[in-house]
C-alpha cells in the first residue's frame, strides 16, 4: 500500500475523499452520512473514515469573510475536523488559502493528459490580499498546475476603497460579480435558491428574446459582468413586453456560453494547448460546455465533481505531489 493522504472539504457538500499513492480509493459526502442536504464540514466522515492507515489530511474550503457568521461557522468546522485528526494521530495541512488549485488538481489529475490548460471559474474562490486590499479569486487559468492567469474581485463589497478595475502582473483586478454568482442573482430572481443554477440554466430554454442583452462584455481587456445584472426601470424597451425571469435566464446563459469560449480562448492563447480541463462550480452547466465542443477545436475534459465536493480530492492530490 502507497502513502494515504485523506482530504476534507468544508464548505456547502462538504466532503471527504482518500488518495492511496495517487489514485482515488474513497469519497463520499457528509449528506450521505447525515441525511442534510448539502451539509457542510465533514465531521460525521472524519470520526469514521479516518484512522492510523492515513499519512496525513487536507482540508480546503472556499471564500467566506464576507460573511462573519459563515467565517465562524467553517472555522468552527475546521476545529472539529482537525481534533479529530490529531487525536488519531494525523498532521493536518491547511489548503483553504488554495481553492482554485485545489478544483484544478482534480480536473487535471483525472482528465488523463499529460500537458494541458486548466480553467477554473465559480463563485468564489480564496481570500486574496492584493497592495494592501482583500479579493477573492473567481476565475483561473493554469498551464498544467501553473497559474498563469486570475482574475480576482471585490463584489462582495460596496464600501471597498480600492480603485479597480486595472491589471498587476498579468492578472485582473476587478469589482465585477463572478459568473457564478452572476447565476445566483438570477436564480434568486427567478424565485430559485441561489444555488439552484442548474435550474436557471433549465429555465433559460423558455426565453424568447429578438434581441438578446449581453451580460457579459469585453471591457478593460477582458470578459466582465455587466454592473446591471436584474433589470431596473423600464423592462420593456427590448422585448415590448415584460421583462420575464425566463428571458434573464436565457440572456444570462447566452452571455455565459459566450464568456467561457473567451476564457477558453484565452487558455489556449496562454499555453498553446489543445487539451482543456475544466472545473469548478460553473462547468456543471452542460449547455456551457456543449457550447465550447461546438466552438472550439480542443480535447475537452470536464471535471464530474466540478463544485466544491471535488475540493476534498484535488487538496489530497496536491500534498500527494508535493505542490
Amino acid at each position: 500500500m502507497g502513502k494515504r493522504i485523506a482530504g476534507i472539504n468544508l464548505a456547502k457538500n462538504g466532503s471527504l475523499a482518500i488518495i492511496d499513492d495517487g489514485e482515488l480509493e474513497f469519497y463520499l459526502e457528509e449528506e450521505r452520512a447525515t441525511r442534510i442536504k448539502r451539509d457542510v464540514g465533514a465531521k460525521t466522515l472524519a470520526s469514521k473514515y479516518l484512522d492510523n492507515t492515513i499519512h496525513a489530511l487536507t482540508i480546503c474550503d472556499c471564500f467566506t469573510r464576507y460573511n462573519k457568521q459563515v467565517h465562524l461557522e467553517r472555522v468552527q468546522q475546521k476545529h472539529l475536523v482537525t481534533k479529530i485528526a490529531k487525536e488519531k494521530g494525523i498532521s493536518v495541512v491547511d489548503y483553504r488559502d488554495r481553492h482554485h488549485d485545489c478544483h484544478a488538481a482534480n480536473a487535471f489529475y483525472h482528465s488523463g493528459f499529460d500537458d494541458a490548460a486548466v480553467i477554473v471559474m465559480d463563485g468564489k474562490g480564496s481570500f486574496h490580499n492584493h497592495d494592501g486590499y482583500s479579493f477573492c479569486e473567481t476565475e483561473s487559468i493554469y498551464d498544467n498546475l501553473t497559474p498563469v492567469f486570475k482574475h480576482y474581485s471585490t463584489f462582495w463589497s460596496d464600501e471597498d476603497p480600492v480603485r479597480v478595475p486595472y491589471w498587476s502582473e498579468d492578472n485582473f483586478y476587478s469589482d465585477r460579480v463572478s459568473i457564478g454568482q452572476a447565476f445566483r442573482t438570477v436564480s434568486r430572481y427567478c424565485g430559485f435558491d441561489e444555488i439552484e443554477a442548474g435550474k436557471t440554466m433549465g429555465l433559460s430554454a423558455y426565453g424568447n428574446l429578438d434581441t438578446p442583452i449581453d451580460l457579459f462584455n469585453e471591457e478593460y481587456g477582458h470578459s466582465v459582468c455587466s454592473k446591471d445584472i436584474i433589470p431596473n426601470g423600464n423592462t420593456t424597451k427590448y422585448t415590448g413586453t415584460k421583462y420575464l425571469g425566463t428571458n434573464l435566464a436565457y440572456n444570462l446563459q447566452k452571455s455565459a456560453e459566450r464568456h467561457v469560449i473567451f476564457m477558453v480562448k484565452k487558455a489556449v492563447q496562454l499555453t498553446g494547448k489543445k487539451n482543456i480541463c475544466v472545473s469548478g462550480g460553473f462547468f456543471l452547466n452542460c449547455v456551457a460546455n456543449y457550447a465550447i465542443i461546438k466552438e472550439m477545436d480542443i480535447n475537452l475534459y470536464t471535471d464530474p465533481i466540478a463544485y466544491d465536493g471535488g475540493l476534498a480530492i484535488g487538496s489530497a492530490l496536491l500534498h500527494t505531489y508535493g505542490l
